[in-house]
């Protein structure tokens, strides 16, 4: 699952202390040095008080063990220019945001000026497509891995309390690679 401003071309300009923000509201914890990657985190205290699984009991396994180097953790990805992050495996056709219809083979449609509708001919920003929650278009993200789509969903209070920290609404979405 992914965590992103709904301002596509948001971005934090002191990412250390965006951290620390996230840290004191208990969300993540200690960095995880061990992961090749840098910006890796560890959940912290309130996350099961943020997330919110489905079903009568998951199995959320917090800590890696040498069996299972899979568990959940927080990763926060920052880029120059706005990403569309989208699911490879459970991929939806995006929704025109002229005519509200799916935009198949929108892969073929893209370019430099947005994604191409068949449907009313009309072209428009990536940004502007309804992704269904899918997929995400965004220059700052935050993971939470080891979530598959609708296994979770993140409380308001998350999504307020980082639009507190950012002056910024955020949604979210779910990516399976």
């Amino acid at each position: 699952m992914y965590l992103c401003p709904a301002q596509h071309d948001f971005k934090i300009d002191n990412l250390l202390s965006f951290v620390e923000k996230i840290r004191d509201i208990k969300f993540i914890s200690k960095k995880i040095e061990t992961l090749q990657a840098n910006n890796n985190y560890m959940t912290g205290d309130s996350f099961l008080e943020y997330i919110s699984y489905m079903g009568c009991s998951p199995a959320i396994q917090f800590e890696p063990d040498e069996n299972n180097k899979e568990f959940c953790h927080i990763k926060i990805h920052q880029y120059e220019t706005a990403k569309l992050i989208v699911s490879n495996k459970q991929a939806r056709a995006p929704h025109c945001p002229v005519c509200e219809k799916p935009v198949k083979n929108w892969q073929q449609k893209k370019s430099d000026a947005g994604i191409y509708c068949d449907h009313c001919n009309n072209s428009s920003n990536i940004e502007a497509f309804n992704w269904r929650k899918m997929a995400g278009y965004a220059q700052l993200y935050i993971e939470i891995t080891d979530i598959f789509p609708k296994e979770a969903v993140p409380q308001q209070t998350l999504l307020d309390k980082l639009t507190a920290i950012t002056n910024v609404k955020w949604l979210y979405f779910y990516c399976c690679r």
